[in-house]
């Protein structure tokens, strides 16, 4: 399961998608004070994120050269927090060292691990901590 814990500081990070879960993520990723953008195609999510980010990107379109306009390539780290569909091996093929995407069913997440990306289940991984400490 992927941790917003950050243990280092010079890492940046991509974040696709500014829903629950993509606005939760960059939100502590601010909280712990690390270097983040964020791309959504809503432009008062984006405008929202400004507060924090300096790197807030409307786009309509999640194809490479609409991607690589923003500079996502230039992080460390993406994390595609949407539900939709994404061609994650876009990301992979632009050189990011690390792809995390958020799946929707099982299905889905052994597709994205196929594309080279790794996979998180947001509820399902939430409600497996929750079970520590009840």
């Amino acid at each position: 399961m992927f941790k917003t814990r950050i243990s280092n500081k010079n890492t940046t990070y991509g974040i696709i998608g500014l829903g629950r879960f993509g606005e939760s993520l960059a939100l502590s990723l601010a909280n712990s004070g690390a270097e983040f953008m964020v791309i959504d195609k809503d432009e008062e999510k984006v405008r929202e994120m400004r507060d924090y980010t300096e790197n807030a990107y409307v786009v309509q379109t999640l194809d490479k050269k609409s991607l690589s306009a923003t500079g996502i390539q230039n992080c460390d780290v993406a994390v595609v927090c949407i539900g939709e569909h994404i061609d994650t091996s876009i990301l992979v093929s632009m050189g990011i060292k690390k792809v995390i995407a958020k799946a929707r069913g099982l299905e889905h997440g052994e597709i994205l691990a196929k594309l080279g990306a790794e996979v998180v289940y947001p509820e399902k991984d939430m409600a497996e901590d929750l079970l520590t400490v009840l």
